[in-house]
């Protein structure tokens, strides 16, 4: 078995790819902020990428890095926020890439978290790793994080990023925000309710890190995301059919939630086609390749 460094551990997707290590046997170590963390089964090391701190043991023999951190885009947009989302992935991963080039045996691989923001939005194409960046503050965010982290790589390690959907996972993301209203009786699709939604199960995307890691795929990016991708109207409809609650009509106006919302609005009225012939193509497999399914087994 293999020893993975895992940051940003304590995230949703962090903690399903923590426990899908350690059922699998491997060992693992991760770098948190939180002097005195404890976790069971757990190596817990100490960073402070802002101070340009970590532990250079937490990497020293590791066979593989996952490298999750980065602040949550799931707060207002406020100026000094939009600056903290960027910076938060620039400082992580430089102070990595730092501890990285002083260890004498680190990892060989790194896969590190990147997201599909990256191609904008439209509600005709379907976006590939080909598919250029688009010119909007996630994607502009998403090619700086990329950036850094392609400088991972070396003669001797692998560097991948996996350009992440919208991940389902009980009680966070998406389904924190959606399952309450639809438990409530008034969910409604966002928008025109017409973009398109590539989604990920938590447990499916976990596993897709470790594949990434442990096989010797290329360096660079790949599309996180199940398949097919879905109306947000179909996705709504998939959430209060497995629940069994009525879908409110009409949909909330974009208007509305911009004002509510304000730029993070973004999140819920983009449109994202995205394809994942590329990853498939390395041999991993989902678990989870339509809607229902992947939400009774959430939800229920």
């Amino acid at each position: 078995m293999s020893i993975f460094t895992v940051t940003g551990a304590t995230g949703s997707v962090g903690k399903a790819i923590v426990t899908e290590l350690l059922s699998q046997g491997h060992q693992v170590r991760i770098l948190s902020t939180r002097k005195g963390f404890d976790w069971k089964d757990v190596e817990v090391f100490h960073w402070n990428p802002k101070e340009n701190i970590i532990d250079d043991a937490a990497l020293e023999g590791a066979n593989h890095l996952i490298h999750l951190a980065g602040a949550t885009v799931s707060k207002r947009w406020t100026a000094a926020y939009k600056r903290e989302i960027n910076d938060s992935r620039v400082y992580t991963s430089k102070v990595l890439l730092e501890s990285l080039n002083r260890v004498s045996n680190g990892p060989s691989s790194c896969v590190s978290a990147s997201a599909i923001g990256y191609y904008g939005t439209s509600l005709t194409e379907q976006f590939t790793e080909n598919s250029p960046a688009a010119s909007d503050f996630l994607a502009s965010v998403t090619e700086n994080w990329e950036r850094y982290t392609q400088k991972f790589e070396s003669p001797t390690r692998r560097s991948v990023q996996l350009r992440i959907g919208i991940v389902l996972d009980k009680g966070a993301g998406v389904l924190g925000q959606l399952v309450p209203l639809a438990k409530s009786g008034i969910a409604s699709p966002l928008g025109s309710g017409d973009q398109w939604t590539s989604w990920i199960h938590v447990h499916d995307l976990a596993r897709m890190f470790i594949h990434a890691a442990t096989n010797e795929i290329e360096s660079g990016p790949y599309n996180a995301v199940s398949s097919p991708s879905l109306s947000n109207r179909a996705l709504t409809k998939a959430i209060c059919k497995v629940l069994r609650r009525p879908m409110f009509l009409p949909a909330v106006p974009g208007f509305v939630l911009k004002l509510v919302l304000g730029e993070m609005a973004t999140l819920a009225l983009m449109s994202q086609k995205v394809g994942n012939d590329k990853i498939t193509g390395t041999g991993f497999k989902f678990n989870f390749t339509n809607i229902e399914p992947a939400l009774e087994n959430l939800l229920k």
